[in-house]
């Protein structure tokens, strides 16, 4: 193994364990509200998830910079759709800090989804967009949908969730089959 293997090696292992940590932060966060909520007194009953945003945004799309194209066009379809889809590029403003702008949409926006690709999988800053939807998704009853439209494995917490299929979708039908079910899931999830 040449040192470029290595150091991509040991890049990926760290991603991983990072991406690991966040979920077992998720799951020990989720168990720890658990707890406290049987403990409180019968007259108080515990205070529900909301399971939406502010409204601002009907999903937020995460995904690998190398699947922009494909998000642009799947954005688009679900606009047309009549849903308010929120991504990295329509709301990051100049001079914003990125990292804010992209947590306020997450927090916005009704529900999550996201782009499982090979160029996501192990990607930091999709790794930390994950974890965020998976955070509002077990503590808020956020509902996240994988979409996968490459040859990945889903990770743990993600393969818990029915997943849109975009691999076998080569004709435009297909492609438009999987857009509608999802825009359909997200209205009927919204209501």
């Amino acid at each position: 193994m040449d040192t470029t293997g290595l150091v991509l090696s040991i890049i990926g292992t760290v991603a991983g364990v990072i991406s690991a940590y966040f979920g077992y932060v998720a799951v020990r966060n989720e168990l720890t509200r658990r707890r406290t909520r049987s403990e409180q007194p019968a007259e108080q009953p515990a205070q529900q998830p909301t399971p939406r945003g502010d409204g601002t945004y009907d999903v937020f799309v995460s995904y690998g910079p190398e699947d922009a194209e494909w998000v642009r066009t799947f954005a688009g379809r679900l606009g047309e759709k009549g849903l308010r889809v929120a991504y990295d590029e329509v709301v990051s403003r100049p001079g914003g800090i990125r990292v804010h702008t992209v947590e306020a949409a997450i927090r916005a926006a009704t529900h999550g989804l996201l782009v499982f690709s090979p160029a996501s999988v192990g990607n930091g800053w999709v790794d930390q967009e994950y974890a965020a939807l998976m955070q509002r998704s077990i503590e808020d009853g956020v509902r996240f949908i994988p979409v996968v439209v490459g040859d990945v494995r889903l990770p743990e917490f993600a393969a818990t969730r029915y997943f849109v299929d975009f691999r076998p979708a080569h004709d435009c039908a297909g492609y438009e089959r999987r857009v509608d079910e999802i825009a359909e899931a997200l209205r009927s999830l919204g209501e």
